[in-house]
């Protein structure tokens, strides 16, 4: 699969997710951050690679309980480059797992390494504070999805992208970390991607097995349960922090799905 990302690729994500890290449109900030040049954000251009390996997957007959995808984001997806998606099967008894890379075509790096296996049921952890998104606001959410992403995917990948976009929006996200960037007011992780490099570095969801079905409608007046766990803080200040954090949701008493996110900050200023 060829793909090349542009930067209204970059502005149509912002938009749905509130991700506007100055990484992917600002070259000048760009460059003060870290980064040689524009990308793709990790979570855009995980959606073909996540389309990629369900459809792969889906030609296997057999049951499952579960699934778990795990991906490492190892470069920045540039603008206007073209990438190469590949993808292999291994099967070890009964356990299969697709892999996937997602390739620069000009230098042949590998910027995302991907795999979707065959995983045990889902349980989901403790929960400290539950939110909720009603039916008609989560179809409206789906609404913004498709201007983002009007392919076909797999419920589980649009589930992924609406509880990415709650986990950066939500004052909850910073509880752990509002307190490591002195002198501004960080009410949530979108605020956080505005003041210092933040890039992703792994990403990954374990899924009810059916969810691997391709979207065709949104639950209908049923709402979606969420909540976001803790945000473990790794690392110091002056090389950058490592965050860990996630979220997860269910429908009424059924586990759905549960992400967990890692990412990278440059240096932070000290007091």
């Amino acid at each position: 699969m060829a793909l090349c990302y542009t930067q209204r690729d970059a502005a149509r994500w912002a938009v749905f997710s509130g991700d506007h890290n100055p990484i992917h449109f600002d070259p000048a900030e760009a460059r003060r951050l870290g980064m040689d040049r524009l990308c793709i954000h990790g979570m855009r251009a995980l959606l073909e690679v996540k389309s990629g390996l369900s459809q792969a997957l889906e030609k296997h007959l057999f049951c499952s309980d579960g699934f778990l995808f795990s991906s490492r984001l190892r470069a920045p997806v540039l603008f206007d480059i073209p990438y190469q998606l590949s993808l292999n099967e291994t099967c070890q008894g009964d356990r299969l797992q697709i892999g996937g890379k997602l390739v620069n075509s000009d230098t042949q790096q590998s910027s995302i390494n991907s795999k979707l296996s065959v995983a045990m049921p889902l349980t989901l952890s403790p929960v400290i504070r539950a939110s909720m998104l009603p039916g008609d606001r989560l179809s409206a959410i789906y609404n913004q999805f498709l201007t983002v992403e009007n392919n076909p995917v797999p419920l589980w990948s649009l589930l992924d992208a609406i509880l990415f976009r709650q986990l950066v929006n939500a004052t909850e996200t910073l509880e752990s970390v509002r307190d490591l960037i002195p002198g501004h007011k960080a009410n949530c992780l979108g605020d956080i991607l505005s003041l210092v490099q933040v890039v992703q570095t792994h990403h990954q969801v374990h899924f009810a097995s059916w969810l691997l079905q391709p979207v065709e409608k949104v639950w209908s007046g049923e709402p979606l349960h969420y909540a976001i766990q803790p945000t473990l803080v790794m690392g110091e200040k002056a090389p950058g922090l490592v965050l860990v954090t996630g979220i997860q949701a269910w429908r009424t008493d059924e586990p759905l799905i549960a992400v967990t996110v890692t990412l990278k900050t440059g240096p932070l200023a000290t007091e």
